[in-house]
């Protein structure tokens, strides 16, 4: 039985809306900073968005260093590299720029500019000296990594992905910086999104201000993913998708997610592919597993995607309902199966002991035995095929 808890905050002051970008000059001018360390991917370093970036900082006399070799689902070496970088430089600040991967590195090299490694040393704690001030450019709408304390950060020792925690001192949520964000990655990272705020909703630890802020983020992924995806320039349609994964973020940043993450980011640590699509396709089967001990909640997230359905319902009734509607969602905006990536069903089974060790284990809102985790994982591959 899942239960309530009456505590809550958010992590840091957030700047949102179009041409937000230009506060991060400000802001690092305001903190007495004179060089920044920006962590970031190499798409991003070739776009206009780095031009926005270095225009803001430049205007304010801010130098800065780059360090652009972020991958996706960030290795901890990339983390060692990046530190290494940062004291070199003598940087006395961090901006991450980018999508959750650049977001979560650049937390975990903030960690380790002031703190000896190894990065294993703060999975899951804070048990670290004060850092250099942080700051969080988001360039998709996704993770909310600007509003979490998660650093999802893949270990090359174990081949498992970890958990530091760190949270940004400011947030700066510039939807421009979205527009040219390709189709399969809006998709793809507001699915990431949607996960997030599903799981939180139905998780074993529940919180109003989780239901409210994720209720409302969904009502606006499913009014404005579509829009998006399709018309990548419609900027009403970004600048609502980044409030909903940014209020969404803020939500489960409280609570957090269950088995849904739990599977897709073991999917993602074996077969390399992206957090959001792999977050994406366990949610149609973990609404089903989560109506049977949650369904009251299942039927919360069926309001908030506005669907219909009869007072009497069961549980089977209102997990499957979800499901296939989360599904067809996912087929409006062309989200692929797993077997256009190579994944088959029993490689998606094989992965169950590397479920049952993940983050988000200790927080799902029902027991599942190896067996019935296998089961569950079955019906994973099953739910969704494209």
């Amino acid at each position: 039985m899942s239960y309530y808890t009456d505590y809550y905050d958010q992590t840091c002051p957030t700047y949102m809306g179009n041409g937000a970008v230009k506060q991060l000059g400000i802001s690092a001018e305001e903190k007495g900073l004179k060089k920044l360390l920006i962590v970031t991917d190499p798409f991003i370093v070739q776009s206009y968005i780095m031009d926005r970036v270095k225009s803001s900082l430049d205007d304010h006399d801010i130098a800065y260093v780059i360090y652009s070799d972020i991958n996706s689902d960030p290795l901890d070496t990339k983390v060692y590299e990046a530190t290494e970088l940062a004291k070199k430089e003598k940087v006395d600040g961090i901006v991450g720029v980018g999508g959750g991967s650049s977001l979560d590195g650049a937390k975990s090299i903030c960690i380790l500019t002031t703190n000896p490694g190894p990065l294993s040393k703060y999975y899951g704690n804070t048990d670290y000296d004060p850092c250099i001030p942080l700051f969080m450019v988001p360039t998709t709408t996704g993770t909310g990594s600007e509003n979490t304390v998660f650093s999802v950060i893949s270990d090359t020792q174990t081949g498992t992905k970890k958990v530091p925690y760190k949270a940004a001192d400011l947030a700066i949520c510039d939807p421009e910086l979205t527009r040219d964000l390709p189709p399969d990655l809006t998709a793809s990272t507001g699915m990431d999104a949607f996960a997030h705020a599903a799981e939180t909703m139905t998780g074993l630890i529940q919180c109003p201000k989780t239901d409210a802020l994720c209720g409302f983020g969904i009502q606006l992924l499913i009014k404005y993913m579509p829009i998006a995806v399709e018309d990548g320039t419609n900027i009403e349609a970004r600048e609502n998708l980044m409030i909903a994964s940014n209020l969404i973020g803020i939500g489960f940043g409280v609570m957090g997610c269950h088995i849904g993450h739990a599977i897709g980011q073991c999917i993602g640590a074996k077969y390399h592919t992206a957090h959001g699509i792999s977050c994406a396709w366990p949610l149609p089967a973990t609404m089903e597993y989560a109506a049977v001990s949650e369904p009251e909640k299942v039927k919360l997230v069926a309001d908030y995607m506005g669907l219909d359905y009869p007072e009497d319902i069961s549980n089977e009734g209102i997990g499957k309902l979800v499901s296939d509607a989360i599904s067809a969602f996912m087929k409006r905006i062309h989200v692929k199966p797993m077997s256009a990536y190579g994944i088959t069903r029993e490689g998606l089974i094989d992965i169950a002991d590397i479920v049952m060790a993940d983050n988000c284990w200790p927080v799902i809102p029902r027991e599942l035995t190896k067996p019935e985790l296998e089961e569950l994982l079955g019906k994973v591959y099953d739910s969704y095929q494209g």
